[in-house]
């Protein structure tokens, strides 16, 4: 059973921004690695802005499944669909802006991943195995972080670009 943890619409640039720094939070709140959280944070913003930029907006909701221990995203939108559905996940269909690759990307990070798309829109589902033995948050837990999520102020793109750099030049330290 699904327990929501925090939701956003996806209105402006700046609420993906918002999306990734979500996701990156409320996996470190679930004790996942910091790799797993840039997984996670990458996947997110990745099918974030493909659902801003192709569909003019969306909704973002994040779940904690405590029975499968999975940590859940949903992206969902009311967009024209998406063309080439079996290219796209095929890996072969490649378009001016680059639409698939995030899709692929995000299928690859993720241990869950379905989508599902129609000419009224787009919905994906995508999620993390929770880590080793952690327990997953008891209900109050989850509305605690779900009151801290919704009080957090929303990142600048370039707030959130120094942040993405910085996690990437550790990732890379790490890696050597």
């Amino acid at each position: 059973m699904n327990h929501e943890v925090h939701s956003l619409m996806l209105a402006n640039e700046r609420d993906v921004v918002s999306a990734r720094q979500r996701a990156r939070s409320i996996a470190e709140a679930l004790r996942f690695d910091h790799h797993d959280q840039i997984r996670i944070a990458t996947a997110v913003s990745e099918i974030a802005r493909n659902a801003f930029r192709y569909a003019r907006g969306g909704t973002v909701i994040f779940s904690v499944d405590p029975d499968d221990r999975l940590f859940r995203i949903s992206v969902t939108d009311k967009g024209g669909g998406i063309p080439h559905m079996d290219k796209v996940l095929g890996g072969s269909y490649r378009s001016s802006t680059g639409m698939g690759m995030g899709i692929l990307g995000t299928k690859r990070l993720m241990d869950e991943f379905s989508i599902e798309s129609t000419r009224t829109g787009t919905s994906i589902h995508f999620g993390k195995k929770l880590p080793g033995l952690f327990e997953p948050p008891d209900p109050a837990s989850m509305q605690r972080l779900s009151d801290q999520l919704a009080r957090q102020p929303p990142t600048s793109p370039i707030d959130a670009l120094q942040i993405q750099n910085r996690e990437l030049r550790k990732t890379l330290n790490d890696l050597r």
